[in-house]
């Protein structure tokens, strides 16, 4: 799942704003997978026959945290990264924003490998 033109915060609203989108996923994939079945096997399945993991299980293998510069940046593009733990990678590098034009990003890159809550619960107290 992507955000870069859409990003979620790291407070309550924007947790909110992610799990519901979360869920929305969630439903999407159960859908899809129910309609397919009936159209491979030509017989009838209910939702409940398929059995989708709620999102809030789902495991969080990787996120981004960045933020980018306030002033535009016209120097030659560059990027450099750092593994500064042995789940965490922090980037500083240039990214075009189209409208926006070119900046500088500092990214924390993490690969919590724990479920979607357990890894927002610790990503929220760690900003406490």
């Amino acid at each position: 799942m992507a955000c870069s033109w859409a990003t979620v915060a790291i407070n309550i609203s924007g947790i909110i704003r992610l799990s519901n989108a979360l869920t929305r996923v969630e439903e999407r994939l159960s859908k899809l997978a129910c309609d397919c079945l009936n159209i491979t096997s030509g017989s009838t399945y209910h939702q409940d026959t398929i059995t989708m993991p709620i999102r809030s299980d789902w495991i969080v293998t990787l996120w981004h945290f960045g933020t980018d510069s306030m002033i535009r940046y016209t120097g030659e593009k560059f990027e450099f990264t750092w593994q500064v733990a042995e789940t965490v990678l922090v980037r500083v590098y240039t990214k075009d924003l189209k409208e926006k034009g070119t900046r500088i990003r500092l990214e924390r890159q993490e690969y919590p490998n724990k479920t979607f809550v357990e890894a927002v619960e610790e990503k929220l107290n760690a900003h406490c």
